[in-house]
Order: structure tokens, then C-alpha cells, then sequence
């Protein structure tokens, strides 16, 4: 019979010569990229800039603009990363919210806003609920109404 074998397996097909499949090269999984440091630095100025904007709760925009601006820069010009895309997302989200922010501020300033009469009023009303039993609603209620004045 020539070429043909007999296994415990069955019949096994002739086998040309030099047609005998070769072992292929076991492919390493790529590494994982360094985080680009541009990146890195963009997502940090982006989260800083955004909760020092909320913590001051706008006033800081003079600080937090910049920061969302060169956070924005910096992740427009990291490598493709996922750090770079929130980064970019984040910063993003700082210019708007700081641009509104300065908006806000300044309109104030300009039609007359006295935030220190503002805090006074604030503090007093506080002082008041403090000093009052709460009952629940209608004490909220009754105390927007006085912030508001009606």
C-alpha cells in the first residue's frame, strides 16, 4: 500500500513530501501602551479645573479657565488614548461651564449685586431656622419665601 497507515485512530491520507504543515510562530499579544504623559497632565488639569469651578461655585473662573484650556491643548496633542479623549471630553466641559460662569459673575457685578448684603441675608436666615422648631415643608416653604421676599 505505499504511503497509506494504519492508526488506532483510523486511515490516515498519504503524506507528500515536504508538504508536512510547519509550526507557526506563537504572536505575543501587543504590550500596553504607556500612558502618554501629555495625556496624563491634560486629565488632571481637566478634573482640577472642573471641581475647583464647582466647589467655588463659579468665582474661581479666573483659575479654572486656564486650566480647562491648557487641559484641552494638552489632550489635543497627546497620542490616541482613552486618557486623552476624557481629558478632552472634561476640559471641554470646563471652558463651557467656566465661559458661562464669567458671564454670570460679571452680569452681576454690572447690574449692582451685593453679595455681601446677599451672605447677610443668607447667615441671618440661617441663624433664624436654627433657632426655630423645623416642621417639615412648609418651614422650607415658609423660608424660600423670605429668601425671595414675598
Amino acid at each position: 500500500m505505499g504511503d497509506e497507515r494504519i492508526t488506532p485512530a483510523g486511515w490516515l491520507p498519504p503524506v507528500a513530501r515536504g508538504a508536512a504543515p510547519r509550526p507557526r510562530a506563537v504572536e505575543r499579544p501587543p504590550a500596553p501602551a504607556e500612558p502618554s504623559t501629555r495625556a496624563v497632565w491634560a486629565l488632571v488639569l481637566s478634573i482640577t479645573g472642573l471641581a475647583l469651578l464647582l466647589a467655588s461655585l463659579g468665582t474661581l473662573f479666573l483659575i479654572t479657565l486656564p486650566c480647562s484650556i491648557a487641559a484641552w491643548v494638552l489632550a489635543l496633542r497627546a497620542p490616541g488614548a482613552e486618557r486623552a479623549t476624557a481629558a478632552l471630553w472634561l476640559a471641554r466641559i470646563g471652558v463651557i461651564a467656566g465661559i458661562v460662569a464669567a458671564i454670570v459673575f460679571i452680569t452681576l457685578i454690572a447690574s449692582g449685586f451685593d453679595f455681601e448684603q446677599f451672605r447677610d441675608d443668607l447667615e441671618r436666615e440661617l441663624d433664624e431656622r436654627r433657632d426655630r422648631p423645623s416642621s417639615g415643608v412648609r418651614a422650607a416653604l415658609e423660608g424660600l419665601r423670605a429668601v425671595i421676599g414675598r
